[in-house]
């Protein structure tokens, strides 16, 4: 497990170190998560491996470039650092693709995976792997690779802010550039055009989760509740306010933000919405003497529905 987690470590950034992984990816046999690099601190790349009877880990990783490459780790291998490395890797015992592997470290070689290329369709589409090298062949199932190959996209996206440590002695990371008064204006203005945008979104969603949850606003469920169940007749409302929250958010910091955290707080913030209107819709209409249905008003003699019924 060790060996596996320095192959994944090196994996795109030998000699450079990098730190890691933050956050987990497990899809099937293949386990990982999101890598750094230790000289600057900056997102580096998300990689997983799976670990085979032969004593091979196999791994995957994809930068924010999204270049992926596939990997191959042993540590009984002891190979010449810096050469390449012909091999032949066999999908299905029909499919044959020659190429030309990097040795990264004596128990690591590397391969160049393009994206759309008939090796990363063969690995994505594939049921097994034979690797062949001289007189050495070793046969990996390929376990879930149709859906660990979007788990790693999915990793890159939400890890462009990630920062890890860095080493010791290591040069400072250049500071960012101070936006110019040019730029700083066309943000202001921006952002408040998002925000009035945002504004105008918030109205039309509350418009929707007071006619959808009127039914249930003088019944005895909890306002949270309600709020709930009115958010998923109004999904289409709510899903354009939190995305014009996080772009907002987004604007303000002058940057891209962690999309997955981001729309975390930003629906969040969307329930918390929902639920203080519903609780003082509920309130304006107790105060206005509207009752629950379970409690109606006394009937009076004069109602129809208060004399006895007659027996035809």
């Amino acid at each position: 497990m060790r060996a596996a987690m320095v192959a994944l470590t090196c994996l795109l950034s030998f000699p450079a170190g990098a730190a890691g992984p933050f956050g987990k990816i497990v899809v099937g046999n293949w386990s990982g998560g999101t890598f750094t690099n230790d000289q600057t601190g900056a997102f580096s790349h998300c990689a997983v491996s799976a670990h085979y009877k032969s004593g091979v880990t196999m791994l995957t990783s994809v930068t924010s470039q999204f270049s992926w490459l596939l990997g191959f780790s042993k540590p009984e291998w002891k190979l010449r650092t810096g050469e390449t490395l012909s091999l032949r890797l066999v999908f299905d015992r029909s499919s044959t693709i020659d190429v030309t592997a990097n040795i990264k470290s004596p128990t690591l070689v590397t391969i160049a995976m393009p994206a759309q290329s008939a090796l990363i369709n063969a690995f994505r589409q594939g049921r097994y792997l034979e690797l062949v090298a001289n007189d050495a062949r070793f046969t990996f199932a390929l376990t879930s690779t149709g859906e660990m190959l979007p788990a790693l996209v999915e990793c890159v996206k939400q890890s462009a802010n990630v920062r890890g440590p860095t080493a010791p002695g290591a040069p400072n990371q250049a500071q960012p550039r101070e936006a110019t008064e040019a730029e700083r204006t066309a943000r202001a203005e921006k952002k408040a055009l998002l925000e009035k945008t945002r504004d105008l979104i918030r109205s039309k969603m509350l418009a929707c989760i007071g006619r959808e949850g009127a039914p249930m606003l003088l019944t005895d469920e909890k306002a949270e509740v309600v709020a709930k169940a009115a958010m998923l007749f109004c999904k289409s409302d709510v899903d354009a306010l939190t995305n014009a929250t996080i772009e907002l958010i987004e604007t303000e910091e002058g940057r891209p933000a962690n999309r997955g955290a981001i729309r975390d707080a930003a629906e969040r913030r969307v329930q918390e919405v929902v639920t203080a209107h519903v609780i003082r819709t509920r309130g304006e209409m107790i105060g206005k003497g509207q009752q629950r249905p379970d409690n109606p008003p006394p009937a009076r003699p004069s109602d129809p529905a208060s004399r006895p019924s007659q027996m035809l």
